[in-house]
């Protein structure tokens, strides 16, 4: 009998330490990715310093990033690093300064590894190989009134991971690090703003901002609203969808082909910024076509006035030369059509 006890025992004992070694293995799971910064084009931010932190390593920022404005969700560039396999990072601190609103901000912020792991984890299908791969980059998103969106990104994929919220925050002269410090200098956002020579703007969104002046920072926000949609493409007879790329207000990016394409069905997503897919017709002909715009009033006002519990179709009707779209969001029992977007469709490609 104690016999038996012990053999129970010594089986407990090494069970548990199986489980735990799986466990262990799991979490100690390394990729290889690096960090990069994004703000909005008209909200350009100044960085000064911050950190995407893992158990055993650090991707750092300073101000030799400089001023970032690319674009609301568009990476920016990225520096290289020794390491080359990373554990999944665990806090997000930042601070910068925001030219527009003349003011620092600052947070910590732990992440949610578990979301980040599954995310690398399931990875994505290169259509260029087919092939597995994973994601490879974090970008920051610096917004207006200290909003923070931290996206994980590879190619044709974006997904975001986290929103947090800094507060402002007082840096004077004497506290700033040496390398800093031009930054506090006297009218340095004003001439950063203002003065064309320092091409801080490229020129359509300086002549925007002259007519209509920034956005709202609240819009940052709304970008973020989610509907239950789906992209439908109707084509000529006997024709073939090939694939489907979007990009999202929300910084969100899909690549939709072979499988994916084909069991794509209602998910909740932000609304389309643009998106551009190809298809072949009878004769095996390819052709593209791609929605460069929307005008950000229209889509917004539609999706709206379809509302977040109904599923939508966003349809793109193809004619047979490839020479006319027609756009529509399609709700069960009512279609309204997108007429302000800037489409352009392509000639026979093969």
């Amino acid at each position: 009998m104690e016999t038996n006890k012990l053999r129970i025992l010594i089986l407990f004992i090494v069970s548990s330490f199986s489980l735990i070694n799986c466990q262990n293995k799991k979490m100690e799971e390394k990729y290889s990715w690096l960090g990069t910064l994004s703000a909005p084009q008209e909200y350009p931010m100044e960085i000064y310093e911050g950190a995407i932190i893992a158990d055993d390593f650090t991707y750092g920022f300073d101000a030799i990033w400089g001023t970032q404005n690319t674009g609301w969700g568009n990476e920016g560039g990225t520096m290289s690093v020794e390491t080359r396999q990373m554990g999944i990072p665990k806090k997000l601190e930042f601070t910068w300064y925001s030219l527009v609103e003349n003011k620092f901000y600052t947070g910590k912020w732990d992440l949610d590894q578990e979301k980040i792991k599954d995310l690398f984890a399931k990875g994505f299908i290169d259509q260029d190989n087919g092939k597995k791969t994973t994601y490879t980059n974090f970008i920051v998103g610096l917004a207006p009134k200290g909003r923070v969106v931290l996206w994980i990104n590879g190619p044709g994929n974006q997904k975001e991971v986290g929103v947090f919220q800094a507060h402002d925050t007082l840096i004077t002269k004497e506290k700033a690090y040496d390398n800093a410090k031009y930054m506090l200098k006297e009218g340095f956002a004003e001439r950063m703003l203002k003065d064309p020579s320092y091409e801080t703007f490229k020129p359509e969104i300086r002549a925007k901002i002259e007519k209509e002046g920034y956005p709202d920072p609240g819009i940052y926000d709304v970008y973020r609203e989610r509907y239950s949609w789906k992209p439908s493409v109707i084509l000529p007879e006997g024709s073939e969808w090939i694939d489907f790329g979007l990009t999202n207000y929300n910084g969100e990016q899909e690549n939709l082909f072979g499988e994916s394409l084909t069991s794509d069905t209602y998910k909740k997503r932000a609304v389309p910024k643009f998106c551009g897919f190809y298809w072949r017709d009878q004769n095996k002909n390819r052709y593209g076509v791609w929605i460069d715009s929307f005008d950000e009033k229209e889509i917004f006002e539609l999706f709206q006035k379809l509302g977040k519990e109904k599923n939508i179709d966003f349809t793109i009707k193809v004619n047979a030369e490839n020479t006319n779209a027609l756009l529509s969001l399609k709700s069960e029992n009512e279609e309204l059509p997108v007429t302000k977007a800037k489409i352009r469709l392509s000639r026979k490609i093969d």
